[in-house]
């Protein structure tokens, strides 16, 4: 976490807040060192995962699984290699659901909106300084996708929204 935290300082913050924190340099070598055995050891392919690179495969887009970003700091679910597009399949952990009725709702109201948690949305900005694209594939989304035809259907409309041209599927 030290090391993430480091991140987030040095490339998400920058100069607009600059608080000087020095640590020895052996202890910022270990905290790196950890976070990249984290990064390394940390992937986990769902089946989600193995489905929608399955899926790009058959619409012809090159891919590679759990790839590792330049420095190694990241590891992607599914990256393009020819168009330079990072893709997250973000499941229920990568979302929370605000219950908030907003300015004068009733008391009680119950309406809820579901949004990124903070750490996904930080993912997403280490990534986008990374690659191209960084494309969310949101679970509920996946979900509600029924049928093998549906499902690449889904999958080619979204690599067509961020300028993936693919053959039309079958």
């Amino acid at each position: 976490m030290m090391y993430h935290a480091h991140m987030i300082d040095t490339e998400l913050v920058g100069a607009d807040v600059r608080v000087e924190v020095t640590f020895p340099p052996w202890i910022m070598h270990e905290a790196r060192d950890a976070w990249m055995r984290y990064v390394r050891v940390d992937q986990k392919v769902s089946m989600a995962h193995k489905e929608i690179a399955s899926i790009i495969g058959d619409l012809g887009v090159p891919y590679v699984v759990e790839s590792l970003s330049d420095g190694g700091c990241f590891s992607v679910d599914v990256f393009l290699t020819e168009h330079d597009v990072a893709i997250e399949i973000d499941g229920p952990t990568h979302f929370i659901n605000t219950y908030d009725g907003g300015e004068g709702a009733a008391p009680g109201d119950t309406a809820s909106r579901t949004t990124r948690t903070t750490k996904t949305q930080l993912r997403d900005k280490f990534l986008g300084r990374r690659y191209r694209t960084v494309l969310s594939v949101p679970h509920f989304e996946w979900e509600e996708a029924r049928g093998s035809a549906e499902k690449k259907q889904y999958v080619a409309a979204k690599l067509k929204s961020v300028g993936v041209n693919v053959s039309a599927p079958t």
